[in-house]
């Protein structure tokens, strides 16, 4: 059967109980130089070395093993009090004596209960002084010799001493523990901050296509339905620029996938270098691009859409050295102070697309006008290879 570890003793019980054993064997000597001077019989020798050199390691017992071990010190400092009492009155209230007695008894009661504490030592002290008067008669003999005098300045300065460097000692655990807490706190704080920035870093990966670094449709599905919220909100418009490259296919059979890949690239670049701050530009398909245009009217849309449209036709592009053509076909949808579903919105965007490719490509084509051919009884074309 494995011994199970006994608690370790509380600090406030091991430090009472070497203040108690150090400063009460100094005053020992102090009785004792009192006793010899004035005669005192065996009695009072006995009830000196069962209070002062037995008494301190009785009571370190009790509070050890005790269920609250703080509480049971603060009743032997308590007890103490009544003691020193006791002895004060039985001695006749020796001046130094009592004075040194008292004082100690008050710290210790102050320094774990403040002024309470301090009244409780007095009224502890004072009804052991009261019961020996009351049994014993009263008597008042004030004077010590100069040696007791001196000796009972001495024990009170040893136990201030005592008691001053018990105190520095729990300052100095104090300010360390509080420092190294704050070096937890802040390597923790670190930590946190890391975990944070590396979410962040994984959240914007799973947002990001890894070609291009545009966002990606999964980021769309999400942020399109909010923009749309706030501009039906606001009472405000909302644009869709779908953009596909024209005869892709033929790039990269003709060039090579890394050809058609720096294509992609570039053109996430043209996009992103006419986005506003508010703007927000996928990659919606294999070379298909989606821009989010909130706040933006019909009108504006298509001459942007003309404006990326024409910039990329007039560009100078080039595969291993060699110069190839790249143009452009725009849809664009508006969203015009009315709810519409994301679906919807895009599902318009791409018809307009479809008639911008059935039309020839290298042009843009808007969802109204879409509509009203389909109103008119026009079928759409259907769309040629891309």
């Amino acid at each position: 059967m494995t011994a199970v570890p006994a608690a370790p003793t509380h600090w406030v019980v091991r430090m009472n109980h070497r203040n108690r054993s150090v400063s009460w064997l100094i005053f020992v000597v102090v009785l004792s130089v009192h006793f010899l001077e004035h005669g005192y019989g065996p009695w009072a020798w006995g009830l000196m070395v069962l209070q002062f050199l037995v008494y301190p390691h009785a009571v370190y017992l009790r509070a050890r093993h005790a269920r609250d071990p703080l509480a049971a010190e603060i009743q032997n400092l308590l007890l103490d009090n009544f003691c020193f009492g006791l002895w004060s009155a039985a001695l006749g209230f020796p001046l130094w004596i009592c004075y040194a007695l008292v004082i100690c008894g008050c710290i210790n009661m102050t320094a774990f209960r403040a002024l309470k504490g301090m009244l409780q030592a007095l009224a502890c002290a004072a009804a052991g002084a009261v019961l020996v008067v009351a049994v014993d008669g009263w008597r008042f003999t004030p004077d010590t010799s100069l040696r007791v005098s001196a000796l009972s300045i001495l024990c009170l300065s040893s136990y201030l001493v005592l008691f001053a460097r018990d105190a520095h000692t729990r300052t100095v655990a104090l300010t360390t523990t509080r420092a190294r807490l704050r070096q937890s706190e802040t390597a923790l704080q670190s930590q946190l901050q890391a975990v944070q920035s590396l979410q962040t870093q994984l959240t914007e990966q799973a947002h990001r296509d890894p070609l291009t670094g545009l966002y990606n449709r999964r980021y769309l599905n999400t942020a399109l339905k909010r923009e749309l919220d706030d501009c039906v909100g606001e009472g405000a418009t909302l644009a869709l620029l779908l953009i596909d490259l024209d005869l892709f296919k033929q790039i990269n059979d003709r060039h090579g996938h890394a050809a058609g890949d720096d294509v992609l690239r570039q053109i996430a670049v043209l996009l992103l270098q006419s986005m506003r701050p508010s703007d927000i530009c996928c990659r919606y398909g294999g070379e298909e691009f989606l821009l989010v245009l909130p706040g933006m009217g019909l009108q504006t849309a298509m001459d942007r859409a003309q404006a990326l449209r024409q910039q990329v036709a007039e560009r100078r592009w080039l595969a291993d050295g060699q110069p190839i053509g790249v143009t452009l076909s725009v849809g664009v949808a508006c969203a015009d102070n009315a709810a519409i579903s994301p679906a919807a919105l895009i599902d318009l965007a791409d018809r307009a697309l479809y008639q911008a490719k059935a039309e020839g490509r290298n042009r843009v084509c808007v969802a109204e006008a879409v509509a009203a051919a389909e109103t008119a009884g026009v079928k759409a074309p259907a769309l040629p290879a891309s």
